[in-house]
């Protein structure tokens, strides 16, 4: 073990970045998708942000599962696996571009809580690389939130 926390505070903390992975590979998932499938007259504008989303998302997915590694467990074998941990769910449809806004500011400000819970957890055990990593991730998640709640007003 690379660290020195008591009892299981270390797989506590990769069993809640092993979900949140989970959750931002939901999350990344159907952001492209939408990227993919979004028509109407904002087309150009929701596809392009939502590019910039879905890329912040899978870079961060990187970070998250190098931490899992750095924390001495293993990142996910397969995507299957992954998602069997993931509490947000997958769109099984293609809604139009205002109700994707909308379903993407609930999963942003979803996926913030629970980064606020894995930093309140990591905080809390001294495990201040962790605590960074998901304050960074508040901060993406909460301005892309309020992005999409802008254009949800206009």
């Amino acid at each position: 073990m690379p660290y020195h926390y008591s009892g299981n505070t270390q797989v506590e903390i990769t069993t809640l970045l092993y979900e949140f992975l989970a959750d931002t590979a939901v999350v990344y998932y159907k952001t492209h998708a939408f990227h993919w499938n979004v028509e109407g007259n904002n087309f150009y504008g929701l596809h392009l942000m939502f590019e910039k989303f879905y890329t912040e998302l899978w870079e961060s997915m990187d970070e998250i599962a190098e931490r899992i590694r750095a924390l001495g467990e293993k990142a996910p074998p397969s995507y299957a696996e992954l998602l069997k941990h993931a509490s947000i769910k997958e769109t099984e449809a293609f809604p139009i571009g205002q109700i994707m806004v909308q379903q993407l500011r609930a999963d942003y400000l979803e996926l913030a809580k629970k980064a606020e819970e894995v930093a309140a957890f990591a905080d809390a055990h001294g495990d201040l690389a962790t605590t960074d990593m998901m304050s960074e991730r508040i901060s993406l998640l909460t301005k892309a939130s309020w992005m999409l709640q802008s254009l949800a007003i206009s």
